[in-house]
Order: structure tokens, then sequence, then C-alpha cells
């Protein structure tokens, strides 16, 4: 897969290629989280959001509005919040909760759970847990 072409790959946050199973075995503290590839590998789903919280990895899309030329976490039916880049997204989310919804929860379970972003791992991080 190719580097995307945008600012957050100088990011600590970004790791680049890293599998689903990769990033979920490095999140273990309420907050951690990591920006990767999407394995979809496409324009509109350039990258994913792996956030820790609970004892659960939640893996969010990041969605490229290419009309507006923005970045949007998920669905969009939750959440119309758009972003420049994703760095302005992740600093949001640093002081502002990422809503988090786990498609394992039973319709009507309880309210989704919400998470402030507050641990970044990098990516020397991640190949040092992954040795």
């Amino acid at each position: 897969m190719e580097e995307p072409q945008q600012p957050c790959y100088k990011e600590e946050w970004y790791v680049g290629v890293c599998s689903r199973v990769d990033a979920e075995h490095a999140l273990h503290l309420d907050g951690a989280f990591l920006v990767r590839n999407s394995s979809m590998n496409t324009n509109s789903e350039p990258l994913v959001l792996a956030v820790y919280y609970e004892k659960k990895v939640y893996n969010i899309k990041i969605r490229f509005i290419e009309e507006s030329n923005k970045y949007a976490l998920g669905t969009g039916l939750r959440s119309n919040d758009m972003f420049d880049t994703v760095t302005d997204m992740i600093r949001f989310h640093s002081i502002f909760p990422i809503i988090l919804v786990s498609g394992r929860n039973v319709t009507g379970s309880r309210q989704p759970e919400s998470c402030v972003l507050t641990c970044p791992v990098a990516r020397r991080d991640l190949d040092l847990l992954l040795q």
C-alpha cells in the first residue's frame, strides 16, 4: 500500500501499514490510539483510527469527502463533524470525546461509549510490542 499523501504521515500516532490484529495487540490503555492505513486502501476511506476503551478496541474508518476536501470519522450516521486534516481531527478528539459504537453491541443494550484520545501509540512502540 502507498503512504497517504497528507501531513499526518509525520505524526507519531500514524503507523502506516499495519494489520487490524497488530493494531489491536498494541492498544492496552483507555484512550490509547493509533492511525493506520485502511486495508481497503481507497481514496474515500484511506485510514482507520484504532482506539482502546473499556477492554475493547474500536476500529473507526476515517473518510475523505472529496466534494468538500475534508475528513470525517465513521459512516457519517452519528456525526457530521468534518476536519481539514486528520491531524485536526485527532487534536479535536484529544479534547472532545469520540462516540464509540461497537458492531458487537446488542441493539438497544446501552448508550454508546465515548472516549477522549489521550495516549498515542507510535510506530516504534508498535514494532517493540510485536517483536
